[in-house]
């Protein structure tokens, strides 16, 4: 009885670790696969809309079931994919929401984005693809940070709009988890007359074309000072050297005031 006892843990011990291997080489496996099929996506021009169309929504179709069907890609890093540029990947700090986004290449000078939010909570993992309204293109996540309010965890999430070459869009909007639910209505931003759940600023590209970073970082999170960073745009759309604050105090980020530059 021993004996056989002592069997069934040896096994236990050898088979884990190799199904953890497994799913993990079947992960691999899938987002080469997902590589390679982006690639005709980008093989065809904006002209060729037939088979542009074809490969993106099928790249569409099978990477959003792969990401419904499978839970262990929440912890998966998908390095291959962020570093071919086919998708934006952001993780909260505290592991428990995640944001893919991805260009279409169906929109010619108007890009459109596609997006996969994934979150944790209770142990499990749950995925939500948002629709948008007709004639939304989207947009795409460049950065997410963490905020602690009451004790509670919030997430800030910096999305992008690309309408033409020219006209361009960045927002700052809210999330959070709610027992299973993720929720994208929590009004965080207080401003002298009202509460927010997201601020957008639209602009002109050109006039920010020479700053370096890419994606653009005109909104900001400095979390050390608790303060969000807007920039202030003309009715041209030129983005200008000056900032509106918003800064954490108690349970939202208040309007503190208008300033040149980022306080040091």
């Amino acid at each position: 009885m021993f004996q056989k006892a002592k069997y069934i843990l040896l096994s236990l011990y050898f088979l884990l670790p190799n199904k953890n291997f497994a799913q993990k080489n079947d992960l691999t496996s899938q987002e080469i696969k997902f590589t390679k099929l982006y690639s005709k996506v980008l093989s065809y021009p904006i002209e060729n809309y037939d088979s542009l169309n074809y490969y993106a929504e099928k790249f569409e179709n099978e990477f959003i079931g792969f990401i419904k069907n499978n839970p262990t890609t929440f912890d998966y890093p998908f390095k291959r994919i962020i570093d071919s540029n086919i998708c934006w990947i952001n993780t909260s700090n505290d592991k428990n929401f995640r944001i893919y986004s991805w260009d279409t290449r169906t929109g010619g000078s108007m890009h459109i984005f596609k997006t996969i939010y994934q979150w944790k909570s209770n142990g499990k993992v749950f995925v939500n693809v948002p629709k948008y309204a007709e004639g939304d293109p989207g947009s795409f996540c460049s950065k997410i940070f963490t905020v602690i309010i009451n004790n509670q965890p919030f997430y800030l999430a910096i999305t992008n709009g690309i309408f033409s070459n020219k006209s361009m869009m960045q927002e700052i909007s809210t999330f959070g988890i709610k027992g299973n639910k993720l929720v994208d209505t929590i009004k965080l931003f207080k401003t002298k007359t009202k509460k927010l759940n997201k601020i957008s600023v639209e602009f002109d590209f050109f006039s920010v074309v020479d700053r370096p970073e890419r994606p653009l970082e005109l909104i900001s999170y400095d979390e050390k000072k608790n303060i969000i960073y807007i920039p202030v745009v003309d009715n041209n759309g030129k983005v200008s050297n000056k900032n509106i604050l918003y800064q954490l105090k108690g349970s939202y980020f208040e309007f503190i005031g208008i300033e040149t530059g980022k306080r040091k």
